[in-house]
């Protein structure tokens, strides 16, 4: 639903879960922005062409780069939330046969996301200096924006928005950060605060606000979504959230929430059937760097203990690792069983490129 030329209404809109989300609307504006920002050659899409084409075929190799490139600078937050985070604030072990351990928290060496980036600059179309935790809490972020865009790679972070001061949105809107996704699950304290322990709804909204003024006053194009995290005990204040992300030139996104640490009073997370036969598209299109360095083909391999992965950035070759034997093997797999031989990817409940839900 197309309100104006600034507001575009990503989703059902629904308060509770349902099926998971595709942001249709908010890929369109991105593609856009990035045609826009000559950040969008020929080669870069007919690389994307290239990697679905092998994905629908089902071949053992892809194009030559992947189409997104995910990286996790820093995994420590400053929110808590309930669902991906103890409240020691140690992060979740998604493994269901793991040590029980917390997946250890570290930072990317910011020449190793370099090096990543400019050697499939040519064709990758995004750049996401965010896996898991608060992306805004690394000092790194800003330049890891700068550098991708200045190689005319497009960026993407998803933040909580509690530290967009006046400072940090400067220095963001500055590197050329193409879309800034900032979640809320409440729009007033009390309510926000379930879910997310040390969050500030009031100071969220502020910077927001903020943001979007600097954006204005500067002629920023970056994309700004506020996602509404849906839950039972907090879908009286989404139309409150609507009205405030489209009144201010926001785009807006509803997505089921994780009720995790909520199970008694919330509804099961719930996306559409999970097609287990049918091969997960991030093998031929995405990789991912965690803060290790370590080569995964998804960003859940991040909080899976003992993920065994492609390679290390920084020592290997990314466009080798990418169609060399690890990788191959996975897509055979895939290809042939589907989802159920690997344990990760038969709990994981996505199919799609796109934001977790």
């Amino acid at each position: 639903m197309v309100t104006s030329p600034a507001t575009i209404l990503v989703g059902s809109g629904t308060a509770e879960p349902g099926p998971r989300n595709h942001y249709l609307e908010l890929r369109a504006r991105l593609l856009w922005r990035l045609l826009a920002g000559r950040k969008l050659s020929p080669l870069k899409v007919w690389n994307a062409v290239a990697c679905y084409a092998a994905y629908f075929l089902r071949l053992r190799t892809s194009a030559k780069s992947p189409i997104v490139a995910n990286f996790e600078l820093w995994n420590e937050c400053n929110e808590s939330c309930l669902f991906c985070r103890d409240a020691e604030d140690d992060i979740y072990d998604t493994n269901p046969r793991g040590s029980g351990q917390a997946i250890p928290k570290g930072k990317l060496d910011l020449a190793h996301y370099k090096a990543v980036v400019r050697e499939c600059a040519d064709r990758l179309m995004l750049a996401i200096p965010y896996i898991n935790g608060e992306p805004l809490m690394s000092k790194d972020i800003y330049e890891a924006v700068r550098f991708a865009s200045e190689l005319r790679v497009g960026t993407l972070i998803a933040s909580n928005g509690i530290l967009l001061n006046d400072q940090n949105s400067r220095k963001l809107l500055e590197a050329g950060l193409d879309c800034l996704k900032v979640h809320v699950s409440g729009f007033t304290q009390p309510v926000h605060s379930i879910q997310h322990r040390r969050g500030d709804v009031e100071r969220i909204k502020a910077n927001l606000l903020n943001f979007m003024r600097l954006r204005s006053e500067t002629k920023a194009k970056t994309i700004v979504l506020l996602d509404y995290i849906s839950y039972r005990h907090n879908a009286h204040e989404l139309d409150a959230a609507r009205r405030f992300a489209l009144s201010h030139g926001m785009l807006f996104n509803v997505r089921p929430g994780n009720p995790r640490g909520m199970e008694e009073t919330e509804a099961p997370q719930t996306t559409s059937p999970l097609p287990v036969d049918v091969p997960c598209d991030w093998l031929w299109t995405v990789l991912s760097i965690d803060w290790n360095s370590a080569i995964y083909p998804c960003c859940d391999h991040v909080v899976w203990s003992d993920a065994p992965s492609y390679g290390k950035a920084g020592s290997d070759s990314l466009t080798a690792i990418w169609n060399g034997p690890l990788a191959q093997r996975m897509r055979i797999i895939h290809a042939k069983q589907g989802r159920t031989p690997i344990p990760i990817c038969a709990e994981c409940p996505r199919q799609g490129v796109s934001f977790k839900w």
